[in-house]
């Protein structure tokens, strides 16, 4: 990961301004339930339609002022996206190029060819999805809890008992994801290895009649690869669905205990209201980082790759201008 962090750098500036901005978009997106909890518990009660209107031009503008500052930030995470791809792919183009023969045998070229293709679109979605997700998640989970802890202490604490099972939960599965996805990416070698070799050769393969076999070598490679797709999908697939039936315990839980404080007059129906919002909020929250898991571990596997070549030692140093200059007039005399 650190190849990533490292291409980043030159676009810290504006990375700094886009975070900026999805926070305090995101901020003020949190602040839409408890001007709606206030409206009910407040304002309702003046029976003054005046006071009710202003306050929900106030949910409005926070409304929209949320929207646009996500959409701006948005666009600007595509940006920095968009030019740390293509400054990642020229140079590991520019480096694949430098490899010398015994290099280019050990990466091999189908897998030059999905390292410069698959490995580093895995790693622009990365960058993409953390500027717009990684940012939003945490604040919604971070703030969401406080907020929730400041309304009601005994019901975010129900909440936030399910949070340790769902971090354990992620923590586990992205360890098991992430070599199988580094072997996913090497069937993907193999698979793209036997079509470069049948395109090549497409001329000695039907001068041979060998049509069936070679249909047989790429089911083979075919089917490999399937099979290494299925297993991790299984693994990360189960993320969201567990996590979606530790949300809805959560919220069984809290509606059963909000219900019980309301009726014992601890709590009202207002403060459960904006509750439920926020506990929403969280919960979406929540299956995001579960999305950012499965992006997360496709990264580490792809930045790894990407690293291995970059990194590889250049063996073929370019010979000076002036001596190509000197070499080739004495060959011309």
């Amino acid at each position: 990961m650190r190849t990533v962090f490292r291409y980043l750098a030159p676009y810290k500036l504006r990375l700094a301004a886009e975070m900026t901005i999805k926070t305090l978009a995101t901020l003020i997106e949190l602040l839409i339930p408890m001007i709606l909890t206030h409206i009910l518990k407040d304002i309702v009660v003046l029976e003054s339609v005046k006071h009710i209107l202003l306050w929900g031009g106030v949910m409005l503008v926070c409304a929209l002022a949320a929207c646009f500052g996500n959409v701006i930030a948005n666009r600007m995470a595509a940006g920095i996206s968009r030019d740390f791809s293509r400054s990642l792919r020229k140079d590991l183009f520019r480096k694949t190029l430098s490899l010398s023969s015994a290099q280019l045998d050990r990466f091999t070229v189908p897998s030059l060819e999905s390292r410069i293709t698959t490995d580093t679109y895995h790693v622009h979605n990365f960058v993409i999805t953390m500027q717009r997700m990684g940012i939003r998640a945490p604040v919604l989970l971070l703030g969401g809890a406080a907020i929730t802890l400041l309304m009601d202490t005994g019901l975010a604490l129900v909440m936030l008992a399910i949070m340790p099972v769902v971090f354990l939960l992620i923590y586990f599965i992205s360890l098991r994801g992430i070599p199988m996805y580094a072997k996913v990416q090497t069937s993907v070698d193999g698979m793209v290895r036997v079509v470069r070799e049948d395109a090549q050769g497409i001329r000695v393969i039907k001068a041979l009649s060998k049509n069936d076999y070679e249909n047989r070598r790429y089911d083979g490679v075919n089917r490999a690869l399937v099979k290494d797709e299925t297993k991790v999908g299984i693994a990360m697939g189960s993320v969201r669905p567990l996590m979606n039936l530790l949300m809805n315990v959560g919220i069984t839980a809290v509606v059963a205990l909000s219900a019980y404080r309301v009726t014992d007059g601890a709590s009202d129906a207002e403060t459960v209201i904006a509750f439920l919002q926020y506990f929403t909020l969280i919960s979406m929250a929540m299956l995001s980082m579960s999305r950012i898991l499965l992006i997360i571990t496709k990264c580490i596997a792809s930045s790894a790759r990407i690293t291995e070549v970059l990194e590889a030692e250049t063996e073929l140093l370019p010979v000076p201008s002036e001596e190509r200059r000197v070499g080739s007039e004495e060959y011309v005399v």
